[in-house]
């Protein structure tokens, strides 16, 4: 994959003077137009340092600009998987669909060194999925898949259209298949599954009905996206998140805002209080895009939900960026 040298000087001095962004009169001005131009008309491969090690992405991309801009950026994912290590005192299995250019992996691997033993990454955007293996190198043991996933293998979703340079979503008018995470995963996690992650922008109330299997036999921590605003795009049900999960036993769930902070618990009776905050979020006014990310907890886990909570590992992380 051949790197544009002069792109990814201006991709790295964009991020570097990220802090322009918020500025005021003409500088501030100046960073947003040379981002929106070199974005939109520079388009391939460009060298930059996320959390530490030498990668490859898309130039444009996202996700280097959001973990500078939100300091909590993915830290309830970040404390999630240390205090499921800290329970089960062994390297961890994790499930990650939307793995994109494998930006989550590394904030993982470098933030909590020694504690996960395999990926499996989902990534069904082709751009990212290329990425995505460039960057494999630094992993622990990994599996990759270039796939879309839904709730079963018979229906078709459609096509995935980037909503910004570092996510996509299933919203375009070509339809293409789809098969399940069970279909896909299940006769493969011969160690396991520990945690699965998901972020797709709208679809991951689909992908949980499609991997009941594996919930009910593994039961594993379940950190997903509730996006109302996505989940409306792509046509889906704003409830059939907590339905299947709830049907198959997870009892308890912990809501973070789209900036990584600590929100509130829930239980599995809370269909009142989500058409609320359905609400709330689709009105788009309390904040641009609001969403939320959630913790599913099964109910025979005694994991420390409080010290998930209060996110005390996450806040002390060894990088942001």
């Amino acid at each position: 994959m051949k790197i544009n040298i002069y792109h990814s000087i201006i991709y790295n001095f964009l991020l570097k003077t990220y802090k322009l962004r918020d500025k005021q009169g003409f500088l501030g001005k100046c960073w947003f137009l040379l981002w929106n131009y070199s974005s939109k008309f520079f388009s391939g491969a460009v060298s930059t340092t996320i959390h530490g090690y030498s990668v490859k992405v898309n130039n444009g991309n996202s996700y280097a600009l959001y973990a500078r801009l939100f300091p909590n950026y993915n830290n309830p994912l970040l404390q999630l998987v240390d205090s499921v290590y800290e329970l089960y005192n062994r390297e961890l299995s994790i499930i990650d669909i939307g793995s994109a250019v494998g930006d989550t992996n590394l904030f993982l691997i470098k933030n909590l060194p020694g504690k996960i033993e395999k990926f499996y990454c989902v990534e069904g955007d082709f751009e990212f999925f290329k990425y995505l293996k460039e960057n494999k190198k630094y992993f622990p043991e990994s599996y990759l898949f270039n796939v879309m996933l839904s709730e079963s293998d018979n229906n078709k979703i459609g096509s995935l259209v980037k909503t910004h340079l570092g996510t996509a979503s299933a919203i375009g008018e070509e339809k293409v298949k789809a098969i399940s995470l069970d279909t896909l995963l299940f006769d493969k996690l011969k160690g396991g599954v520990d945690i699965i992650k998901i972020d797709v922008d709208g679809l991951d109330g689909r992908i949980l009905k499609g991997s009941e299997k594996i919930l009910q036999f593994h039961k594993p921590f379940i950190i997903f996206e509730w996006h109302p605003i996505m989940i409306k795009k792509t046509q889906n049900d704003f409830h059939e998140h907590f339905e299947i999960l709830t049907k198959l036993g997870y009892d308890r769930f912990l809501w973070f805002n789209k900036y990584g902070d600590f929100s509130h618990f829930s239980s599995n009776e809370s269909y009142s209080n989500r058409e609320e905050l359905i609400e709330l979020c689709l009105r788009n006014l309390h904040d641009y895009d609001w969403h939320y990310d959630i913790i599913a907890i099964h109910s025979g886990s005694e994991i420390d939900i409080l010290k998930i909570a209060e996110l005390k590992k996450a806040k002390s992380k060894l990088s942001s960026f």
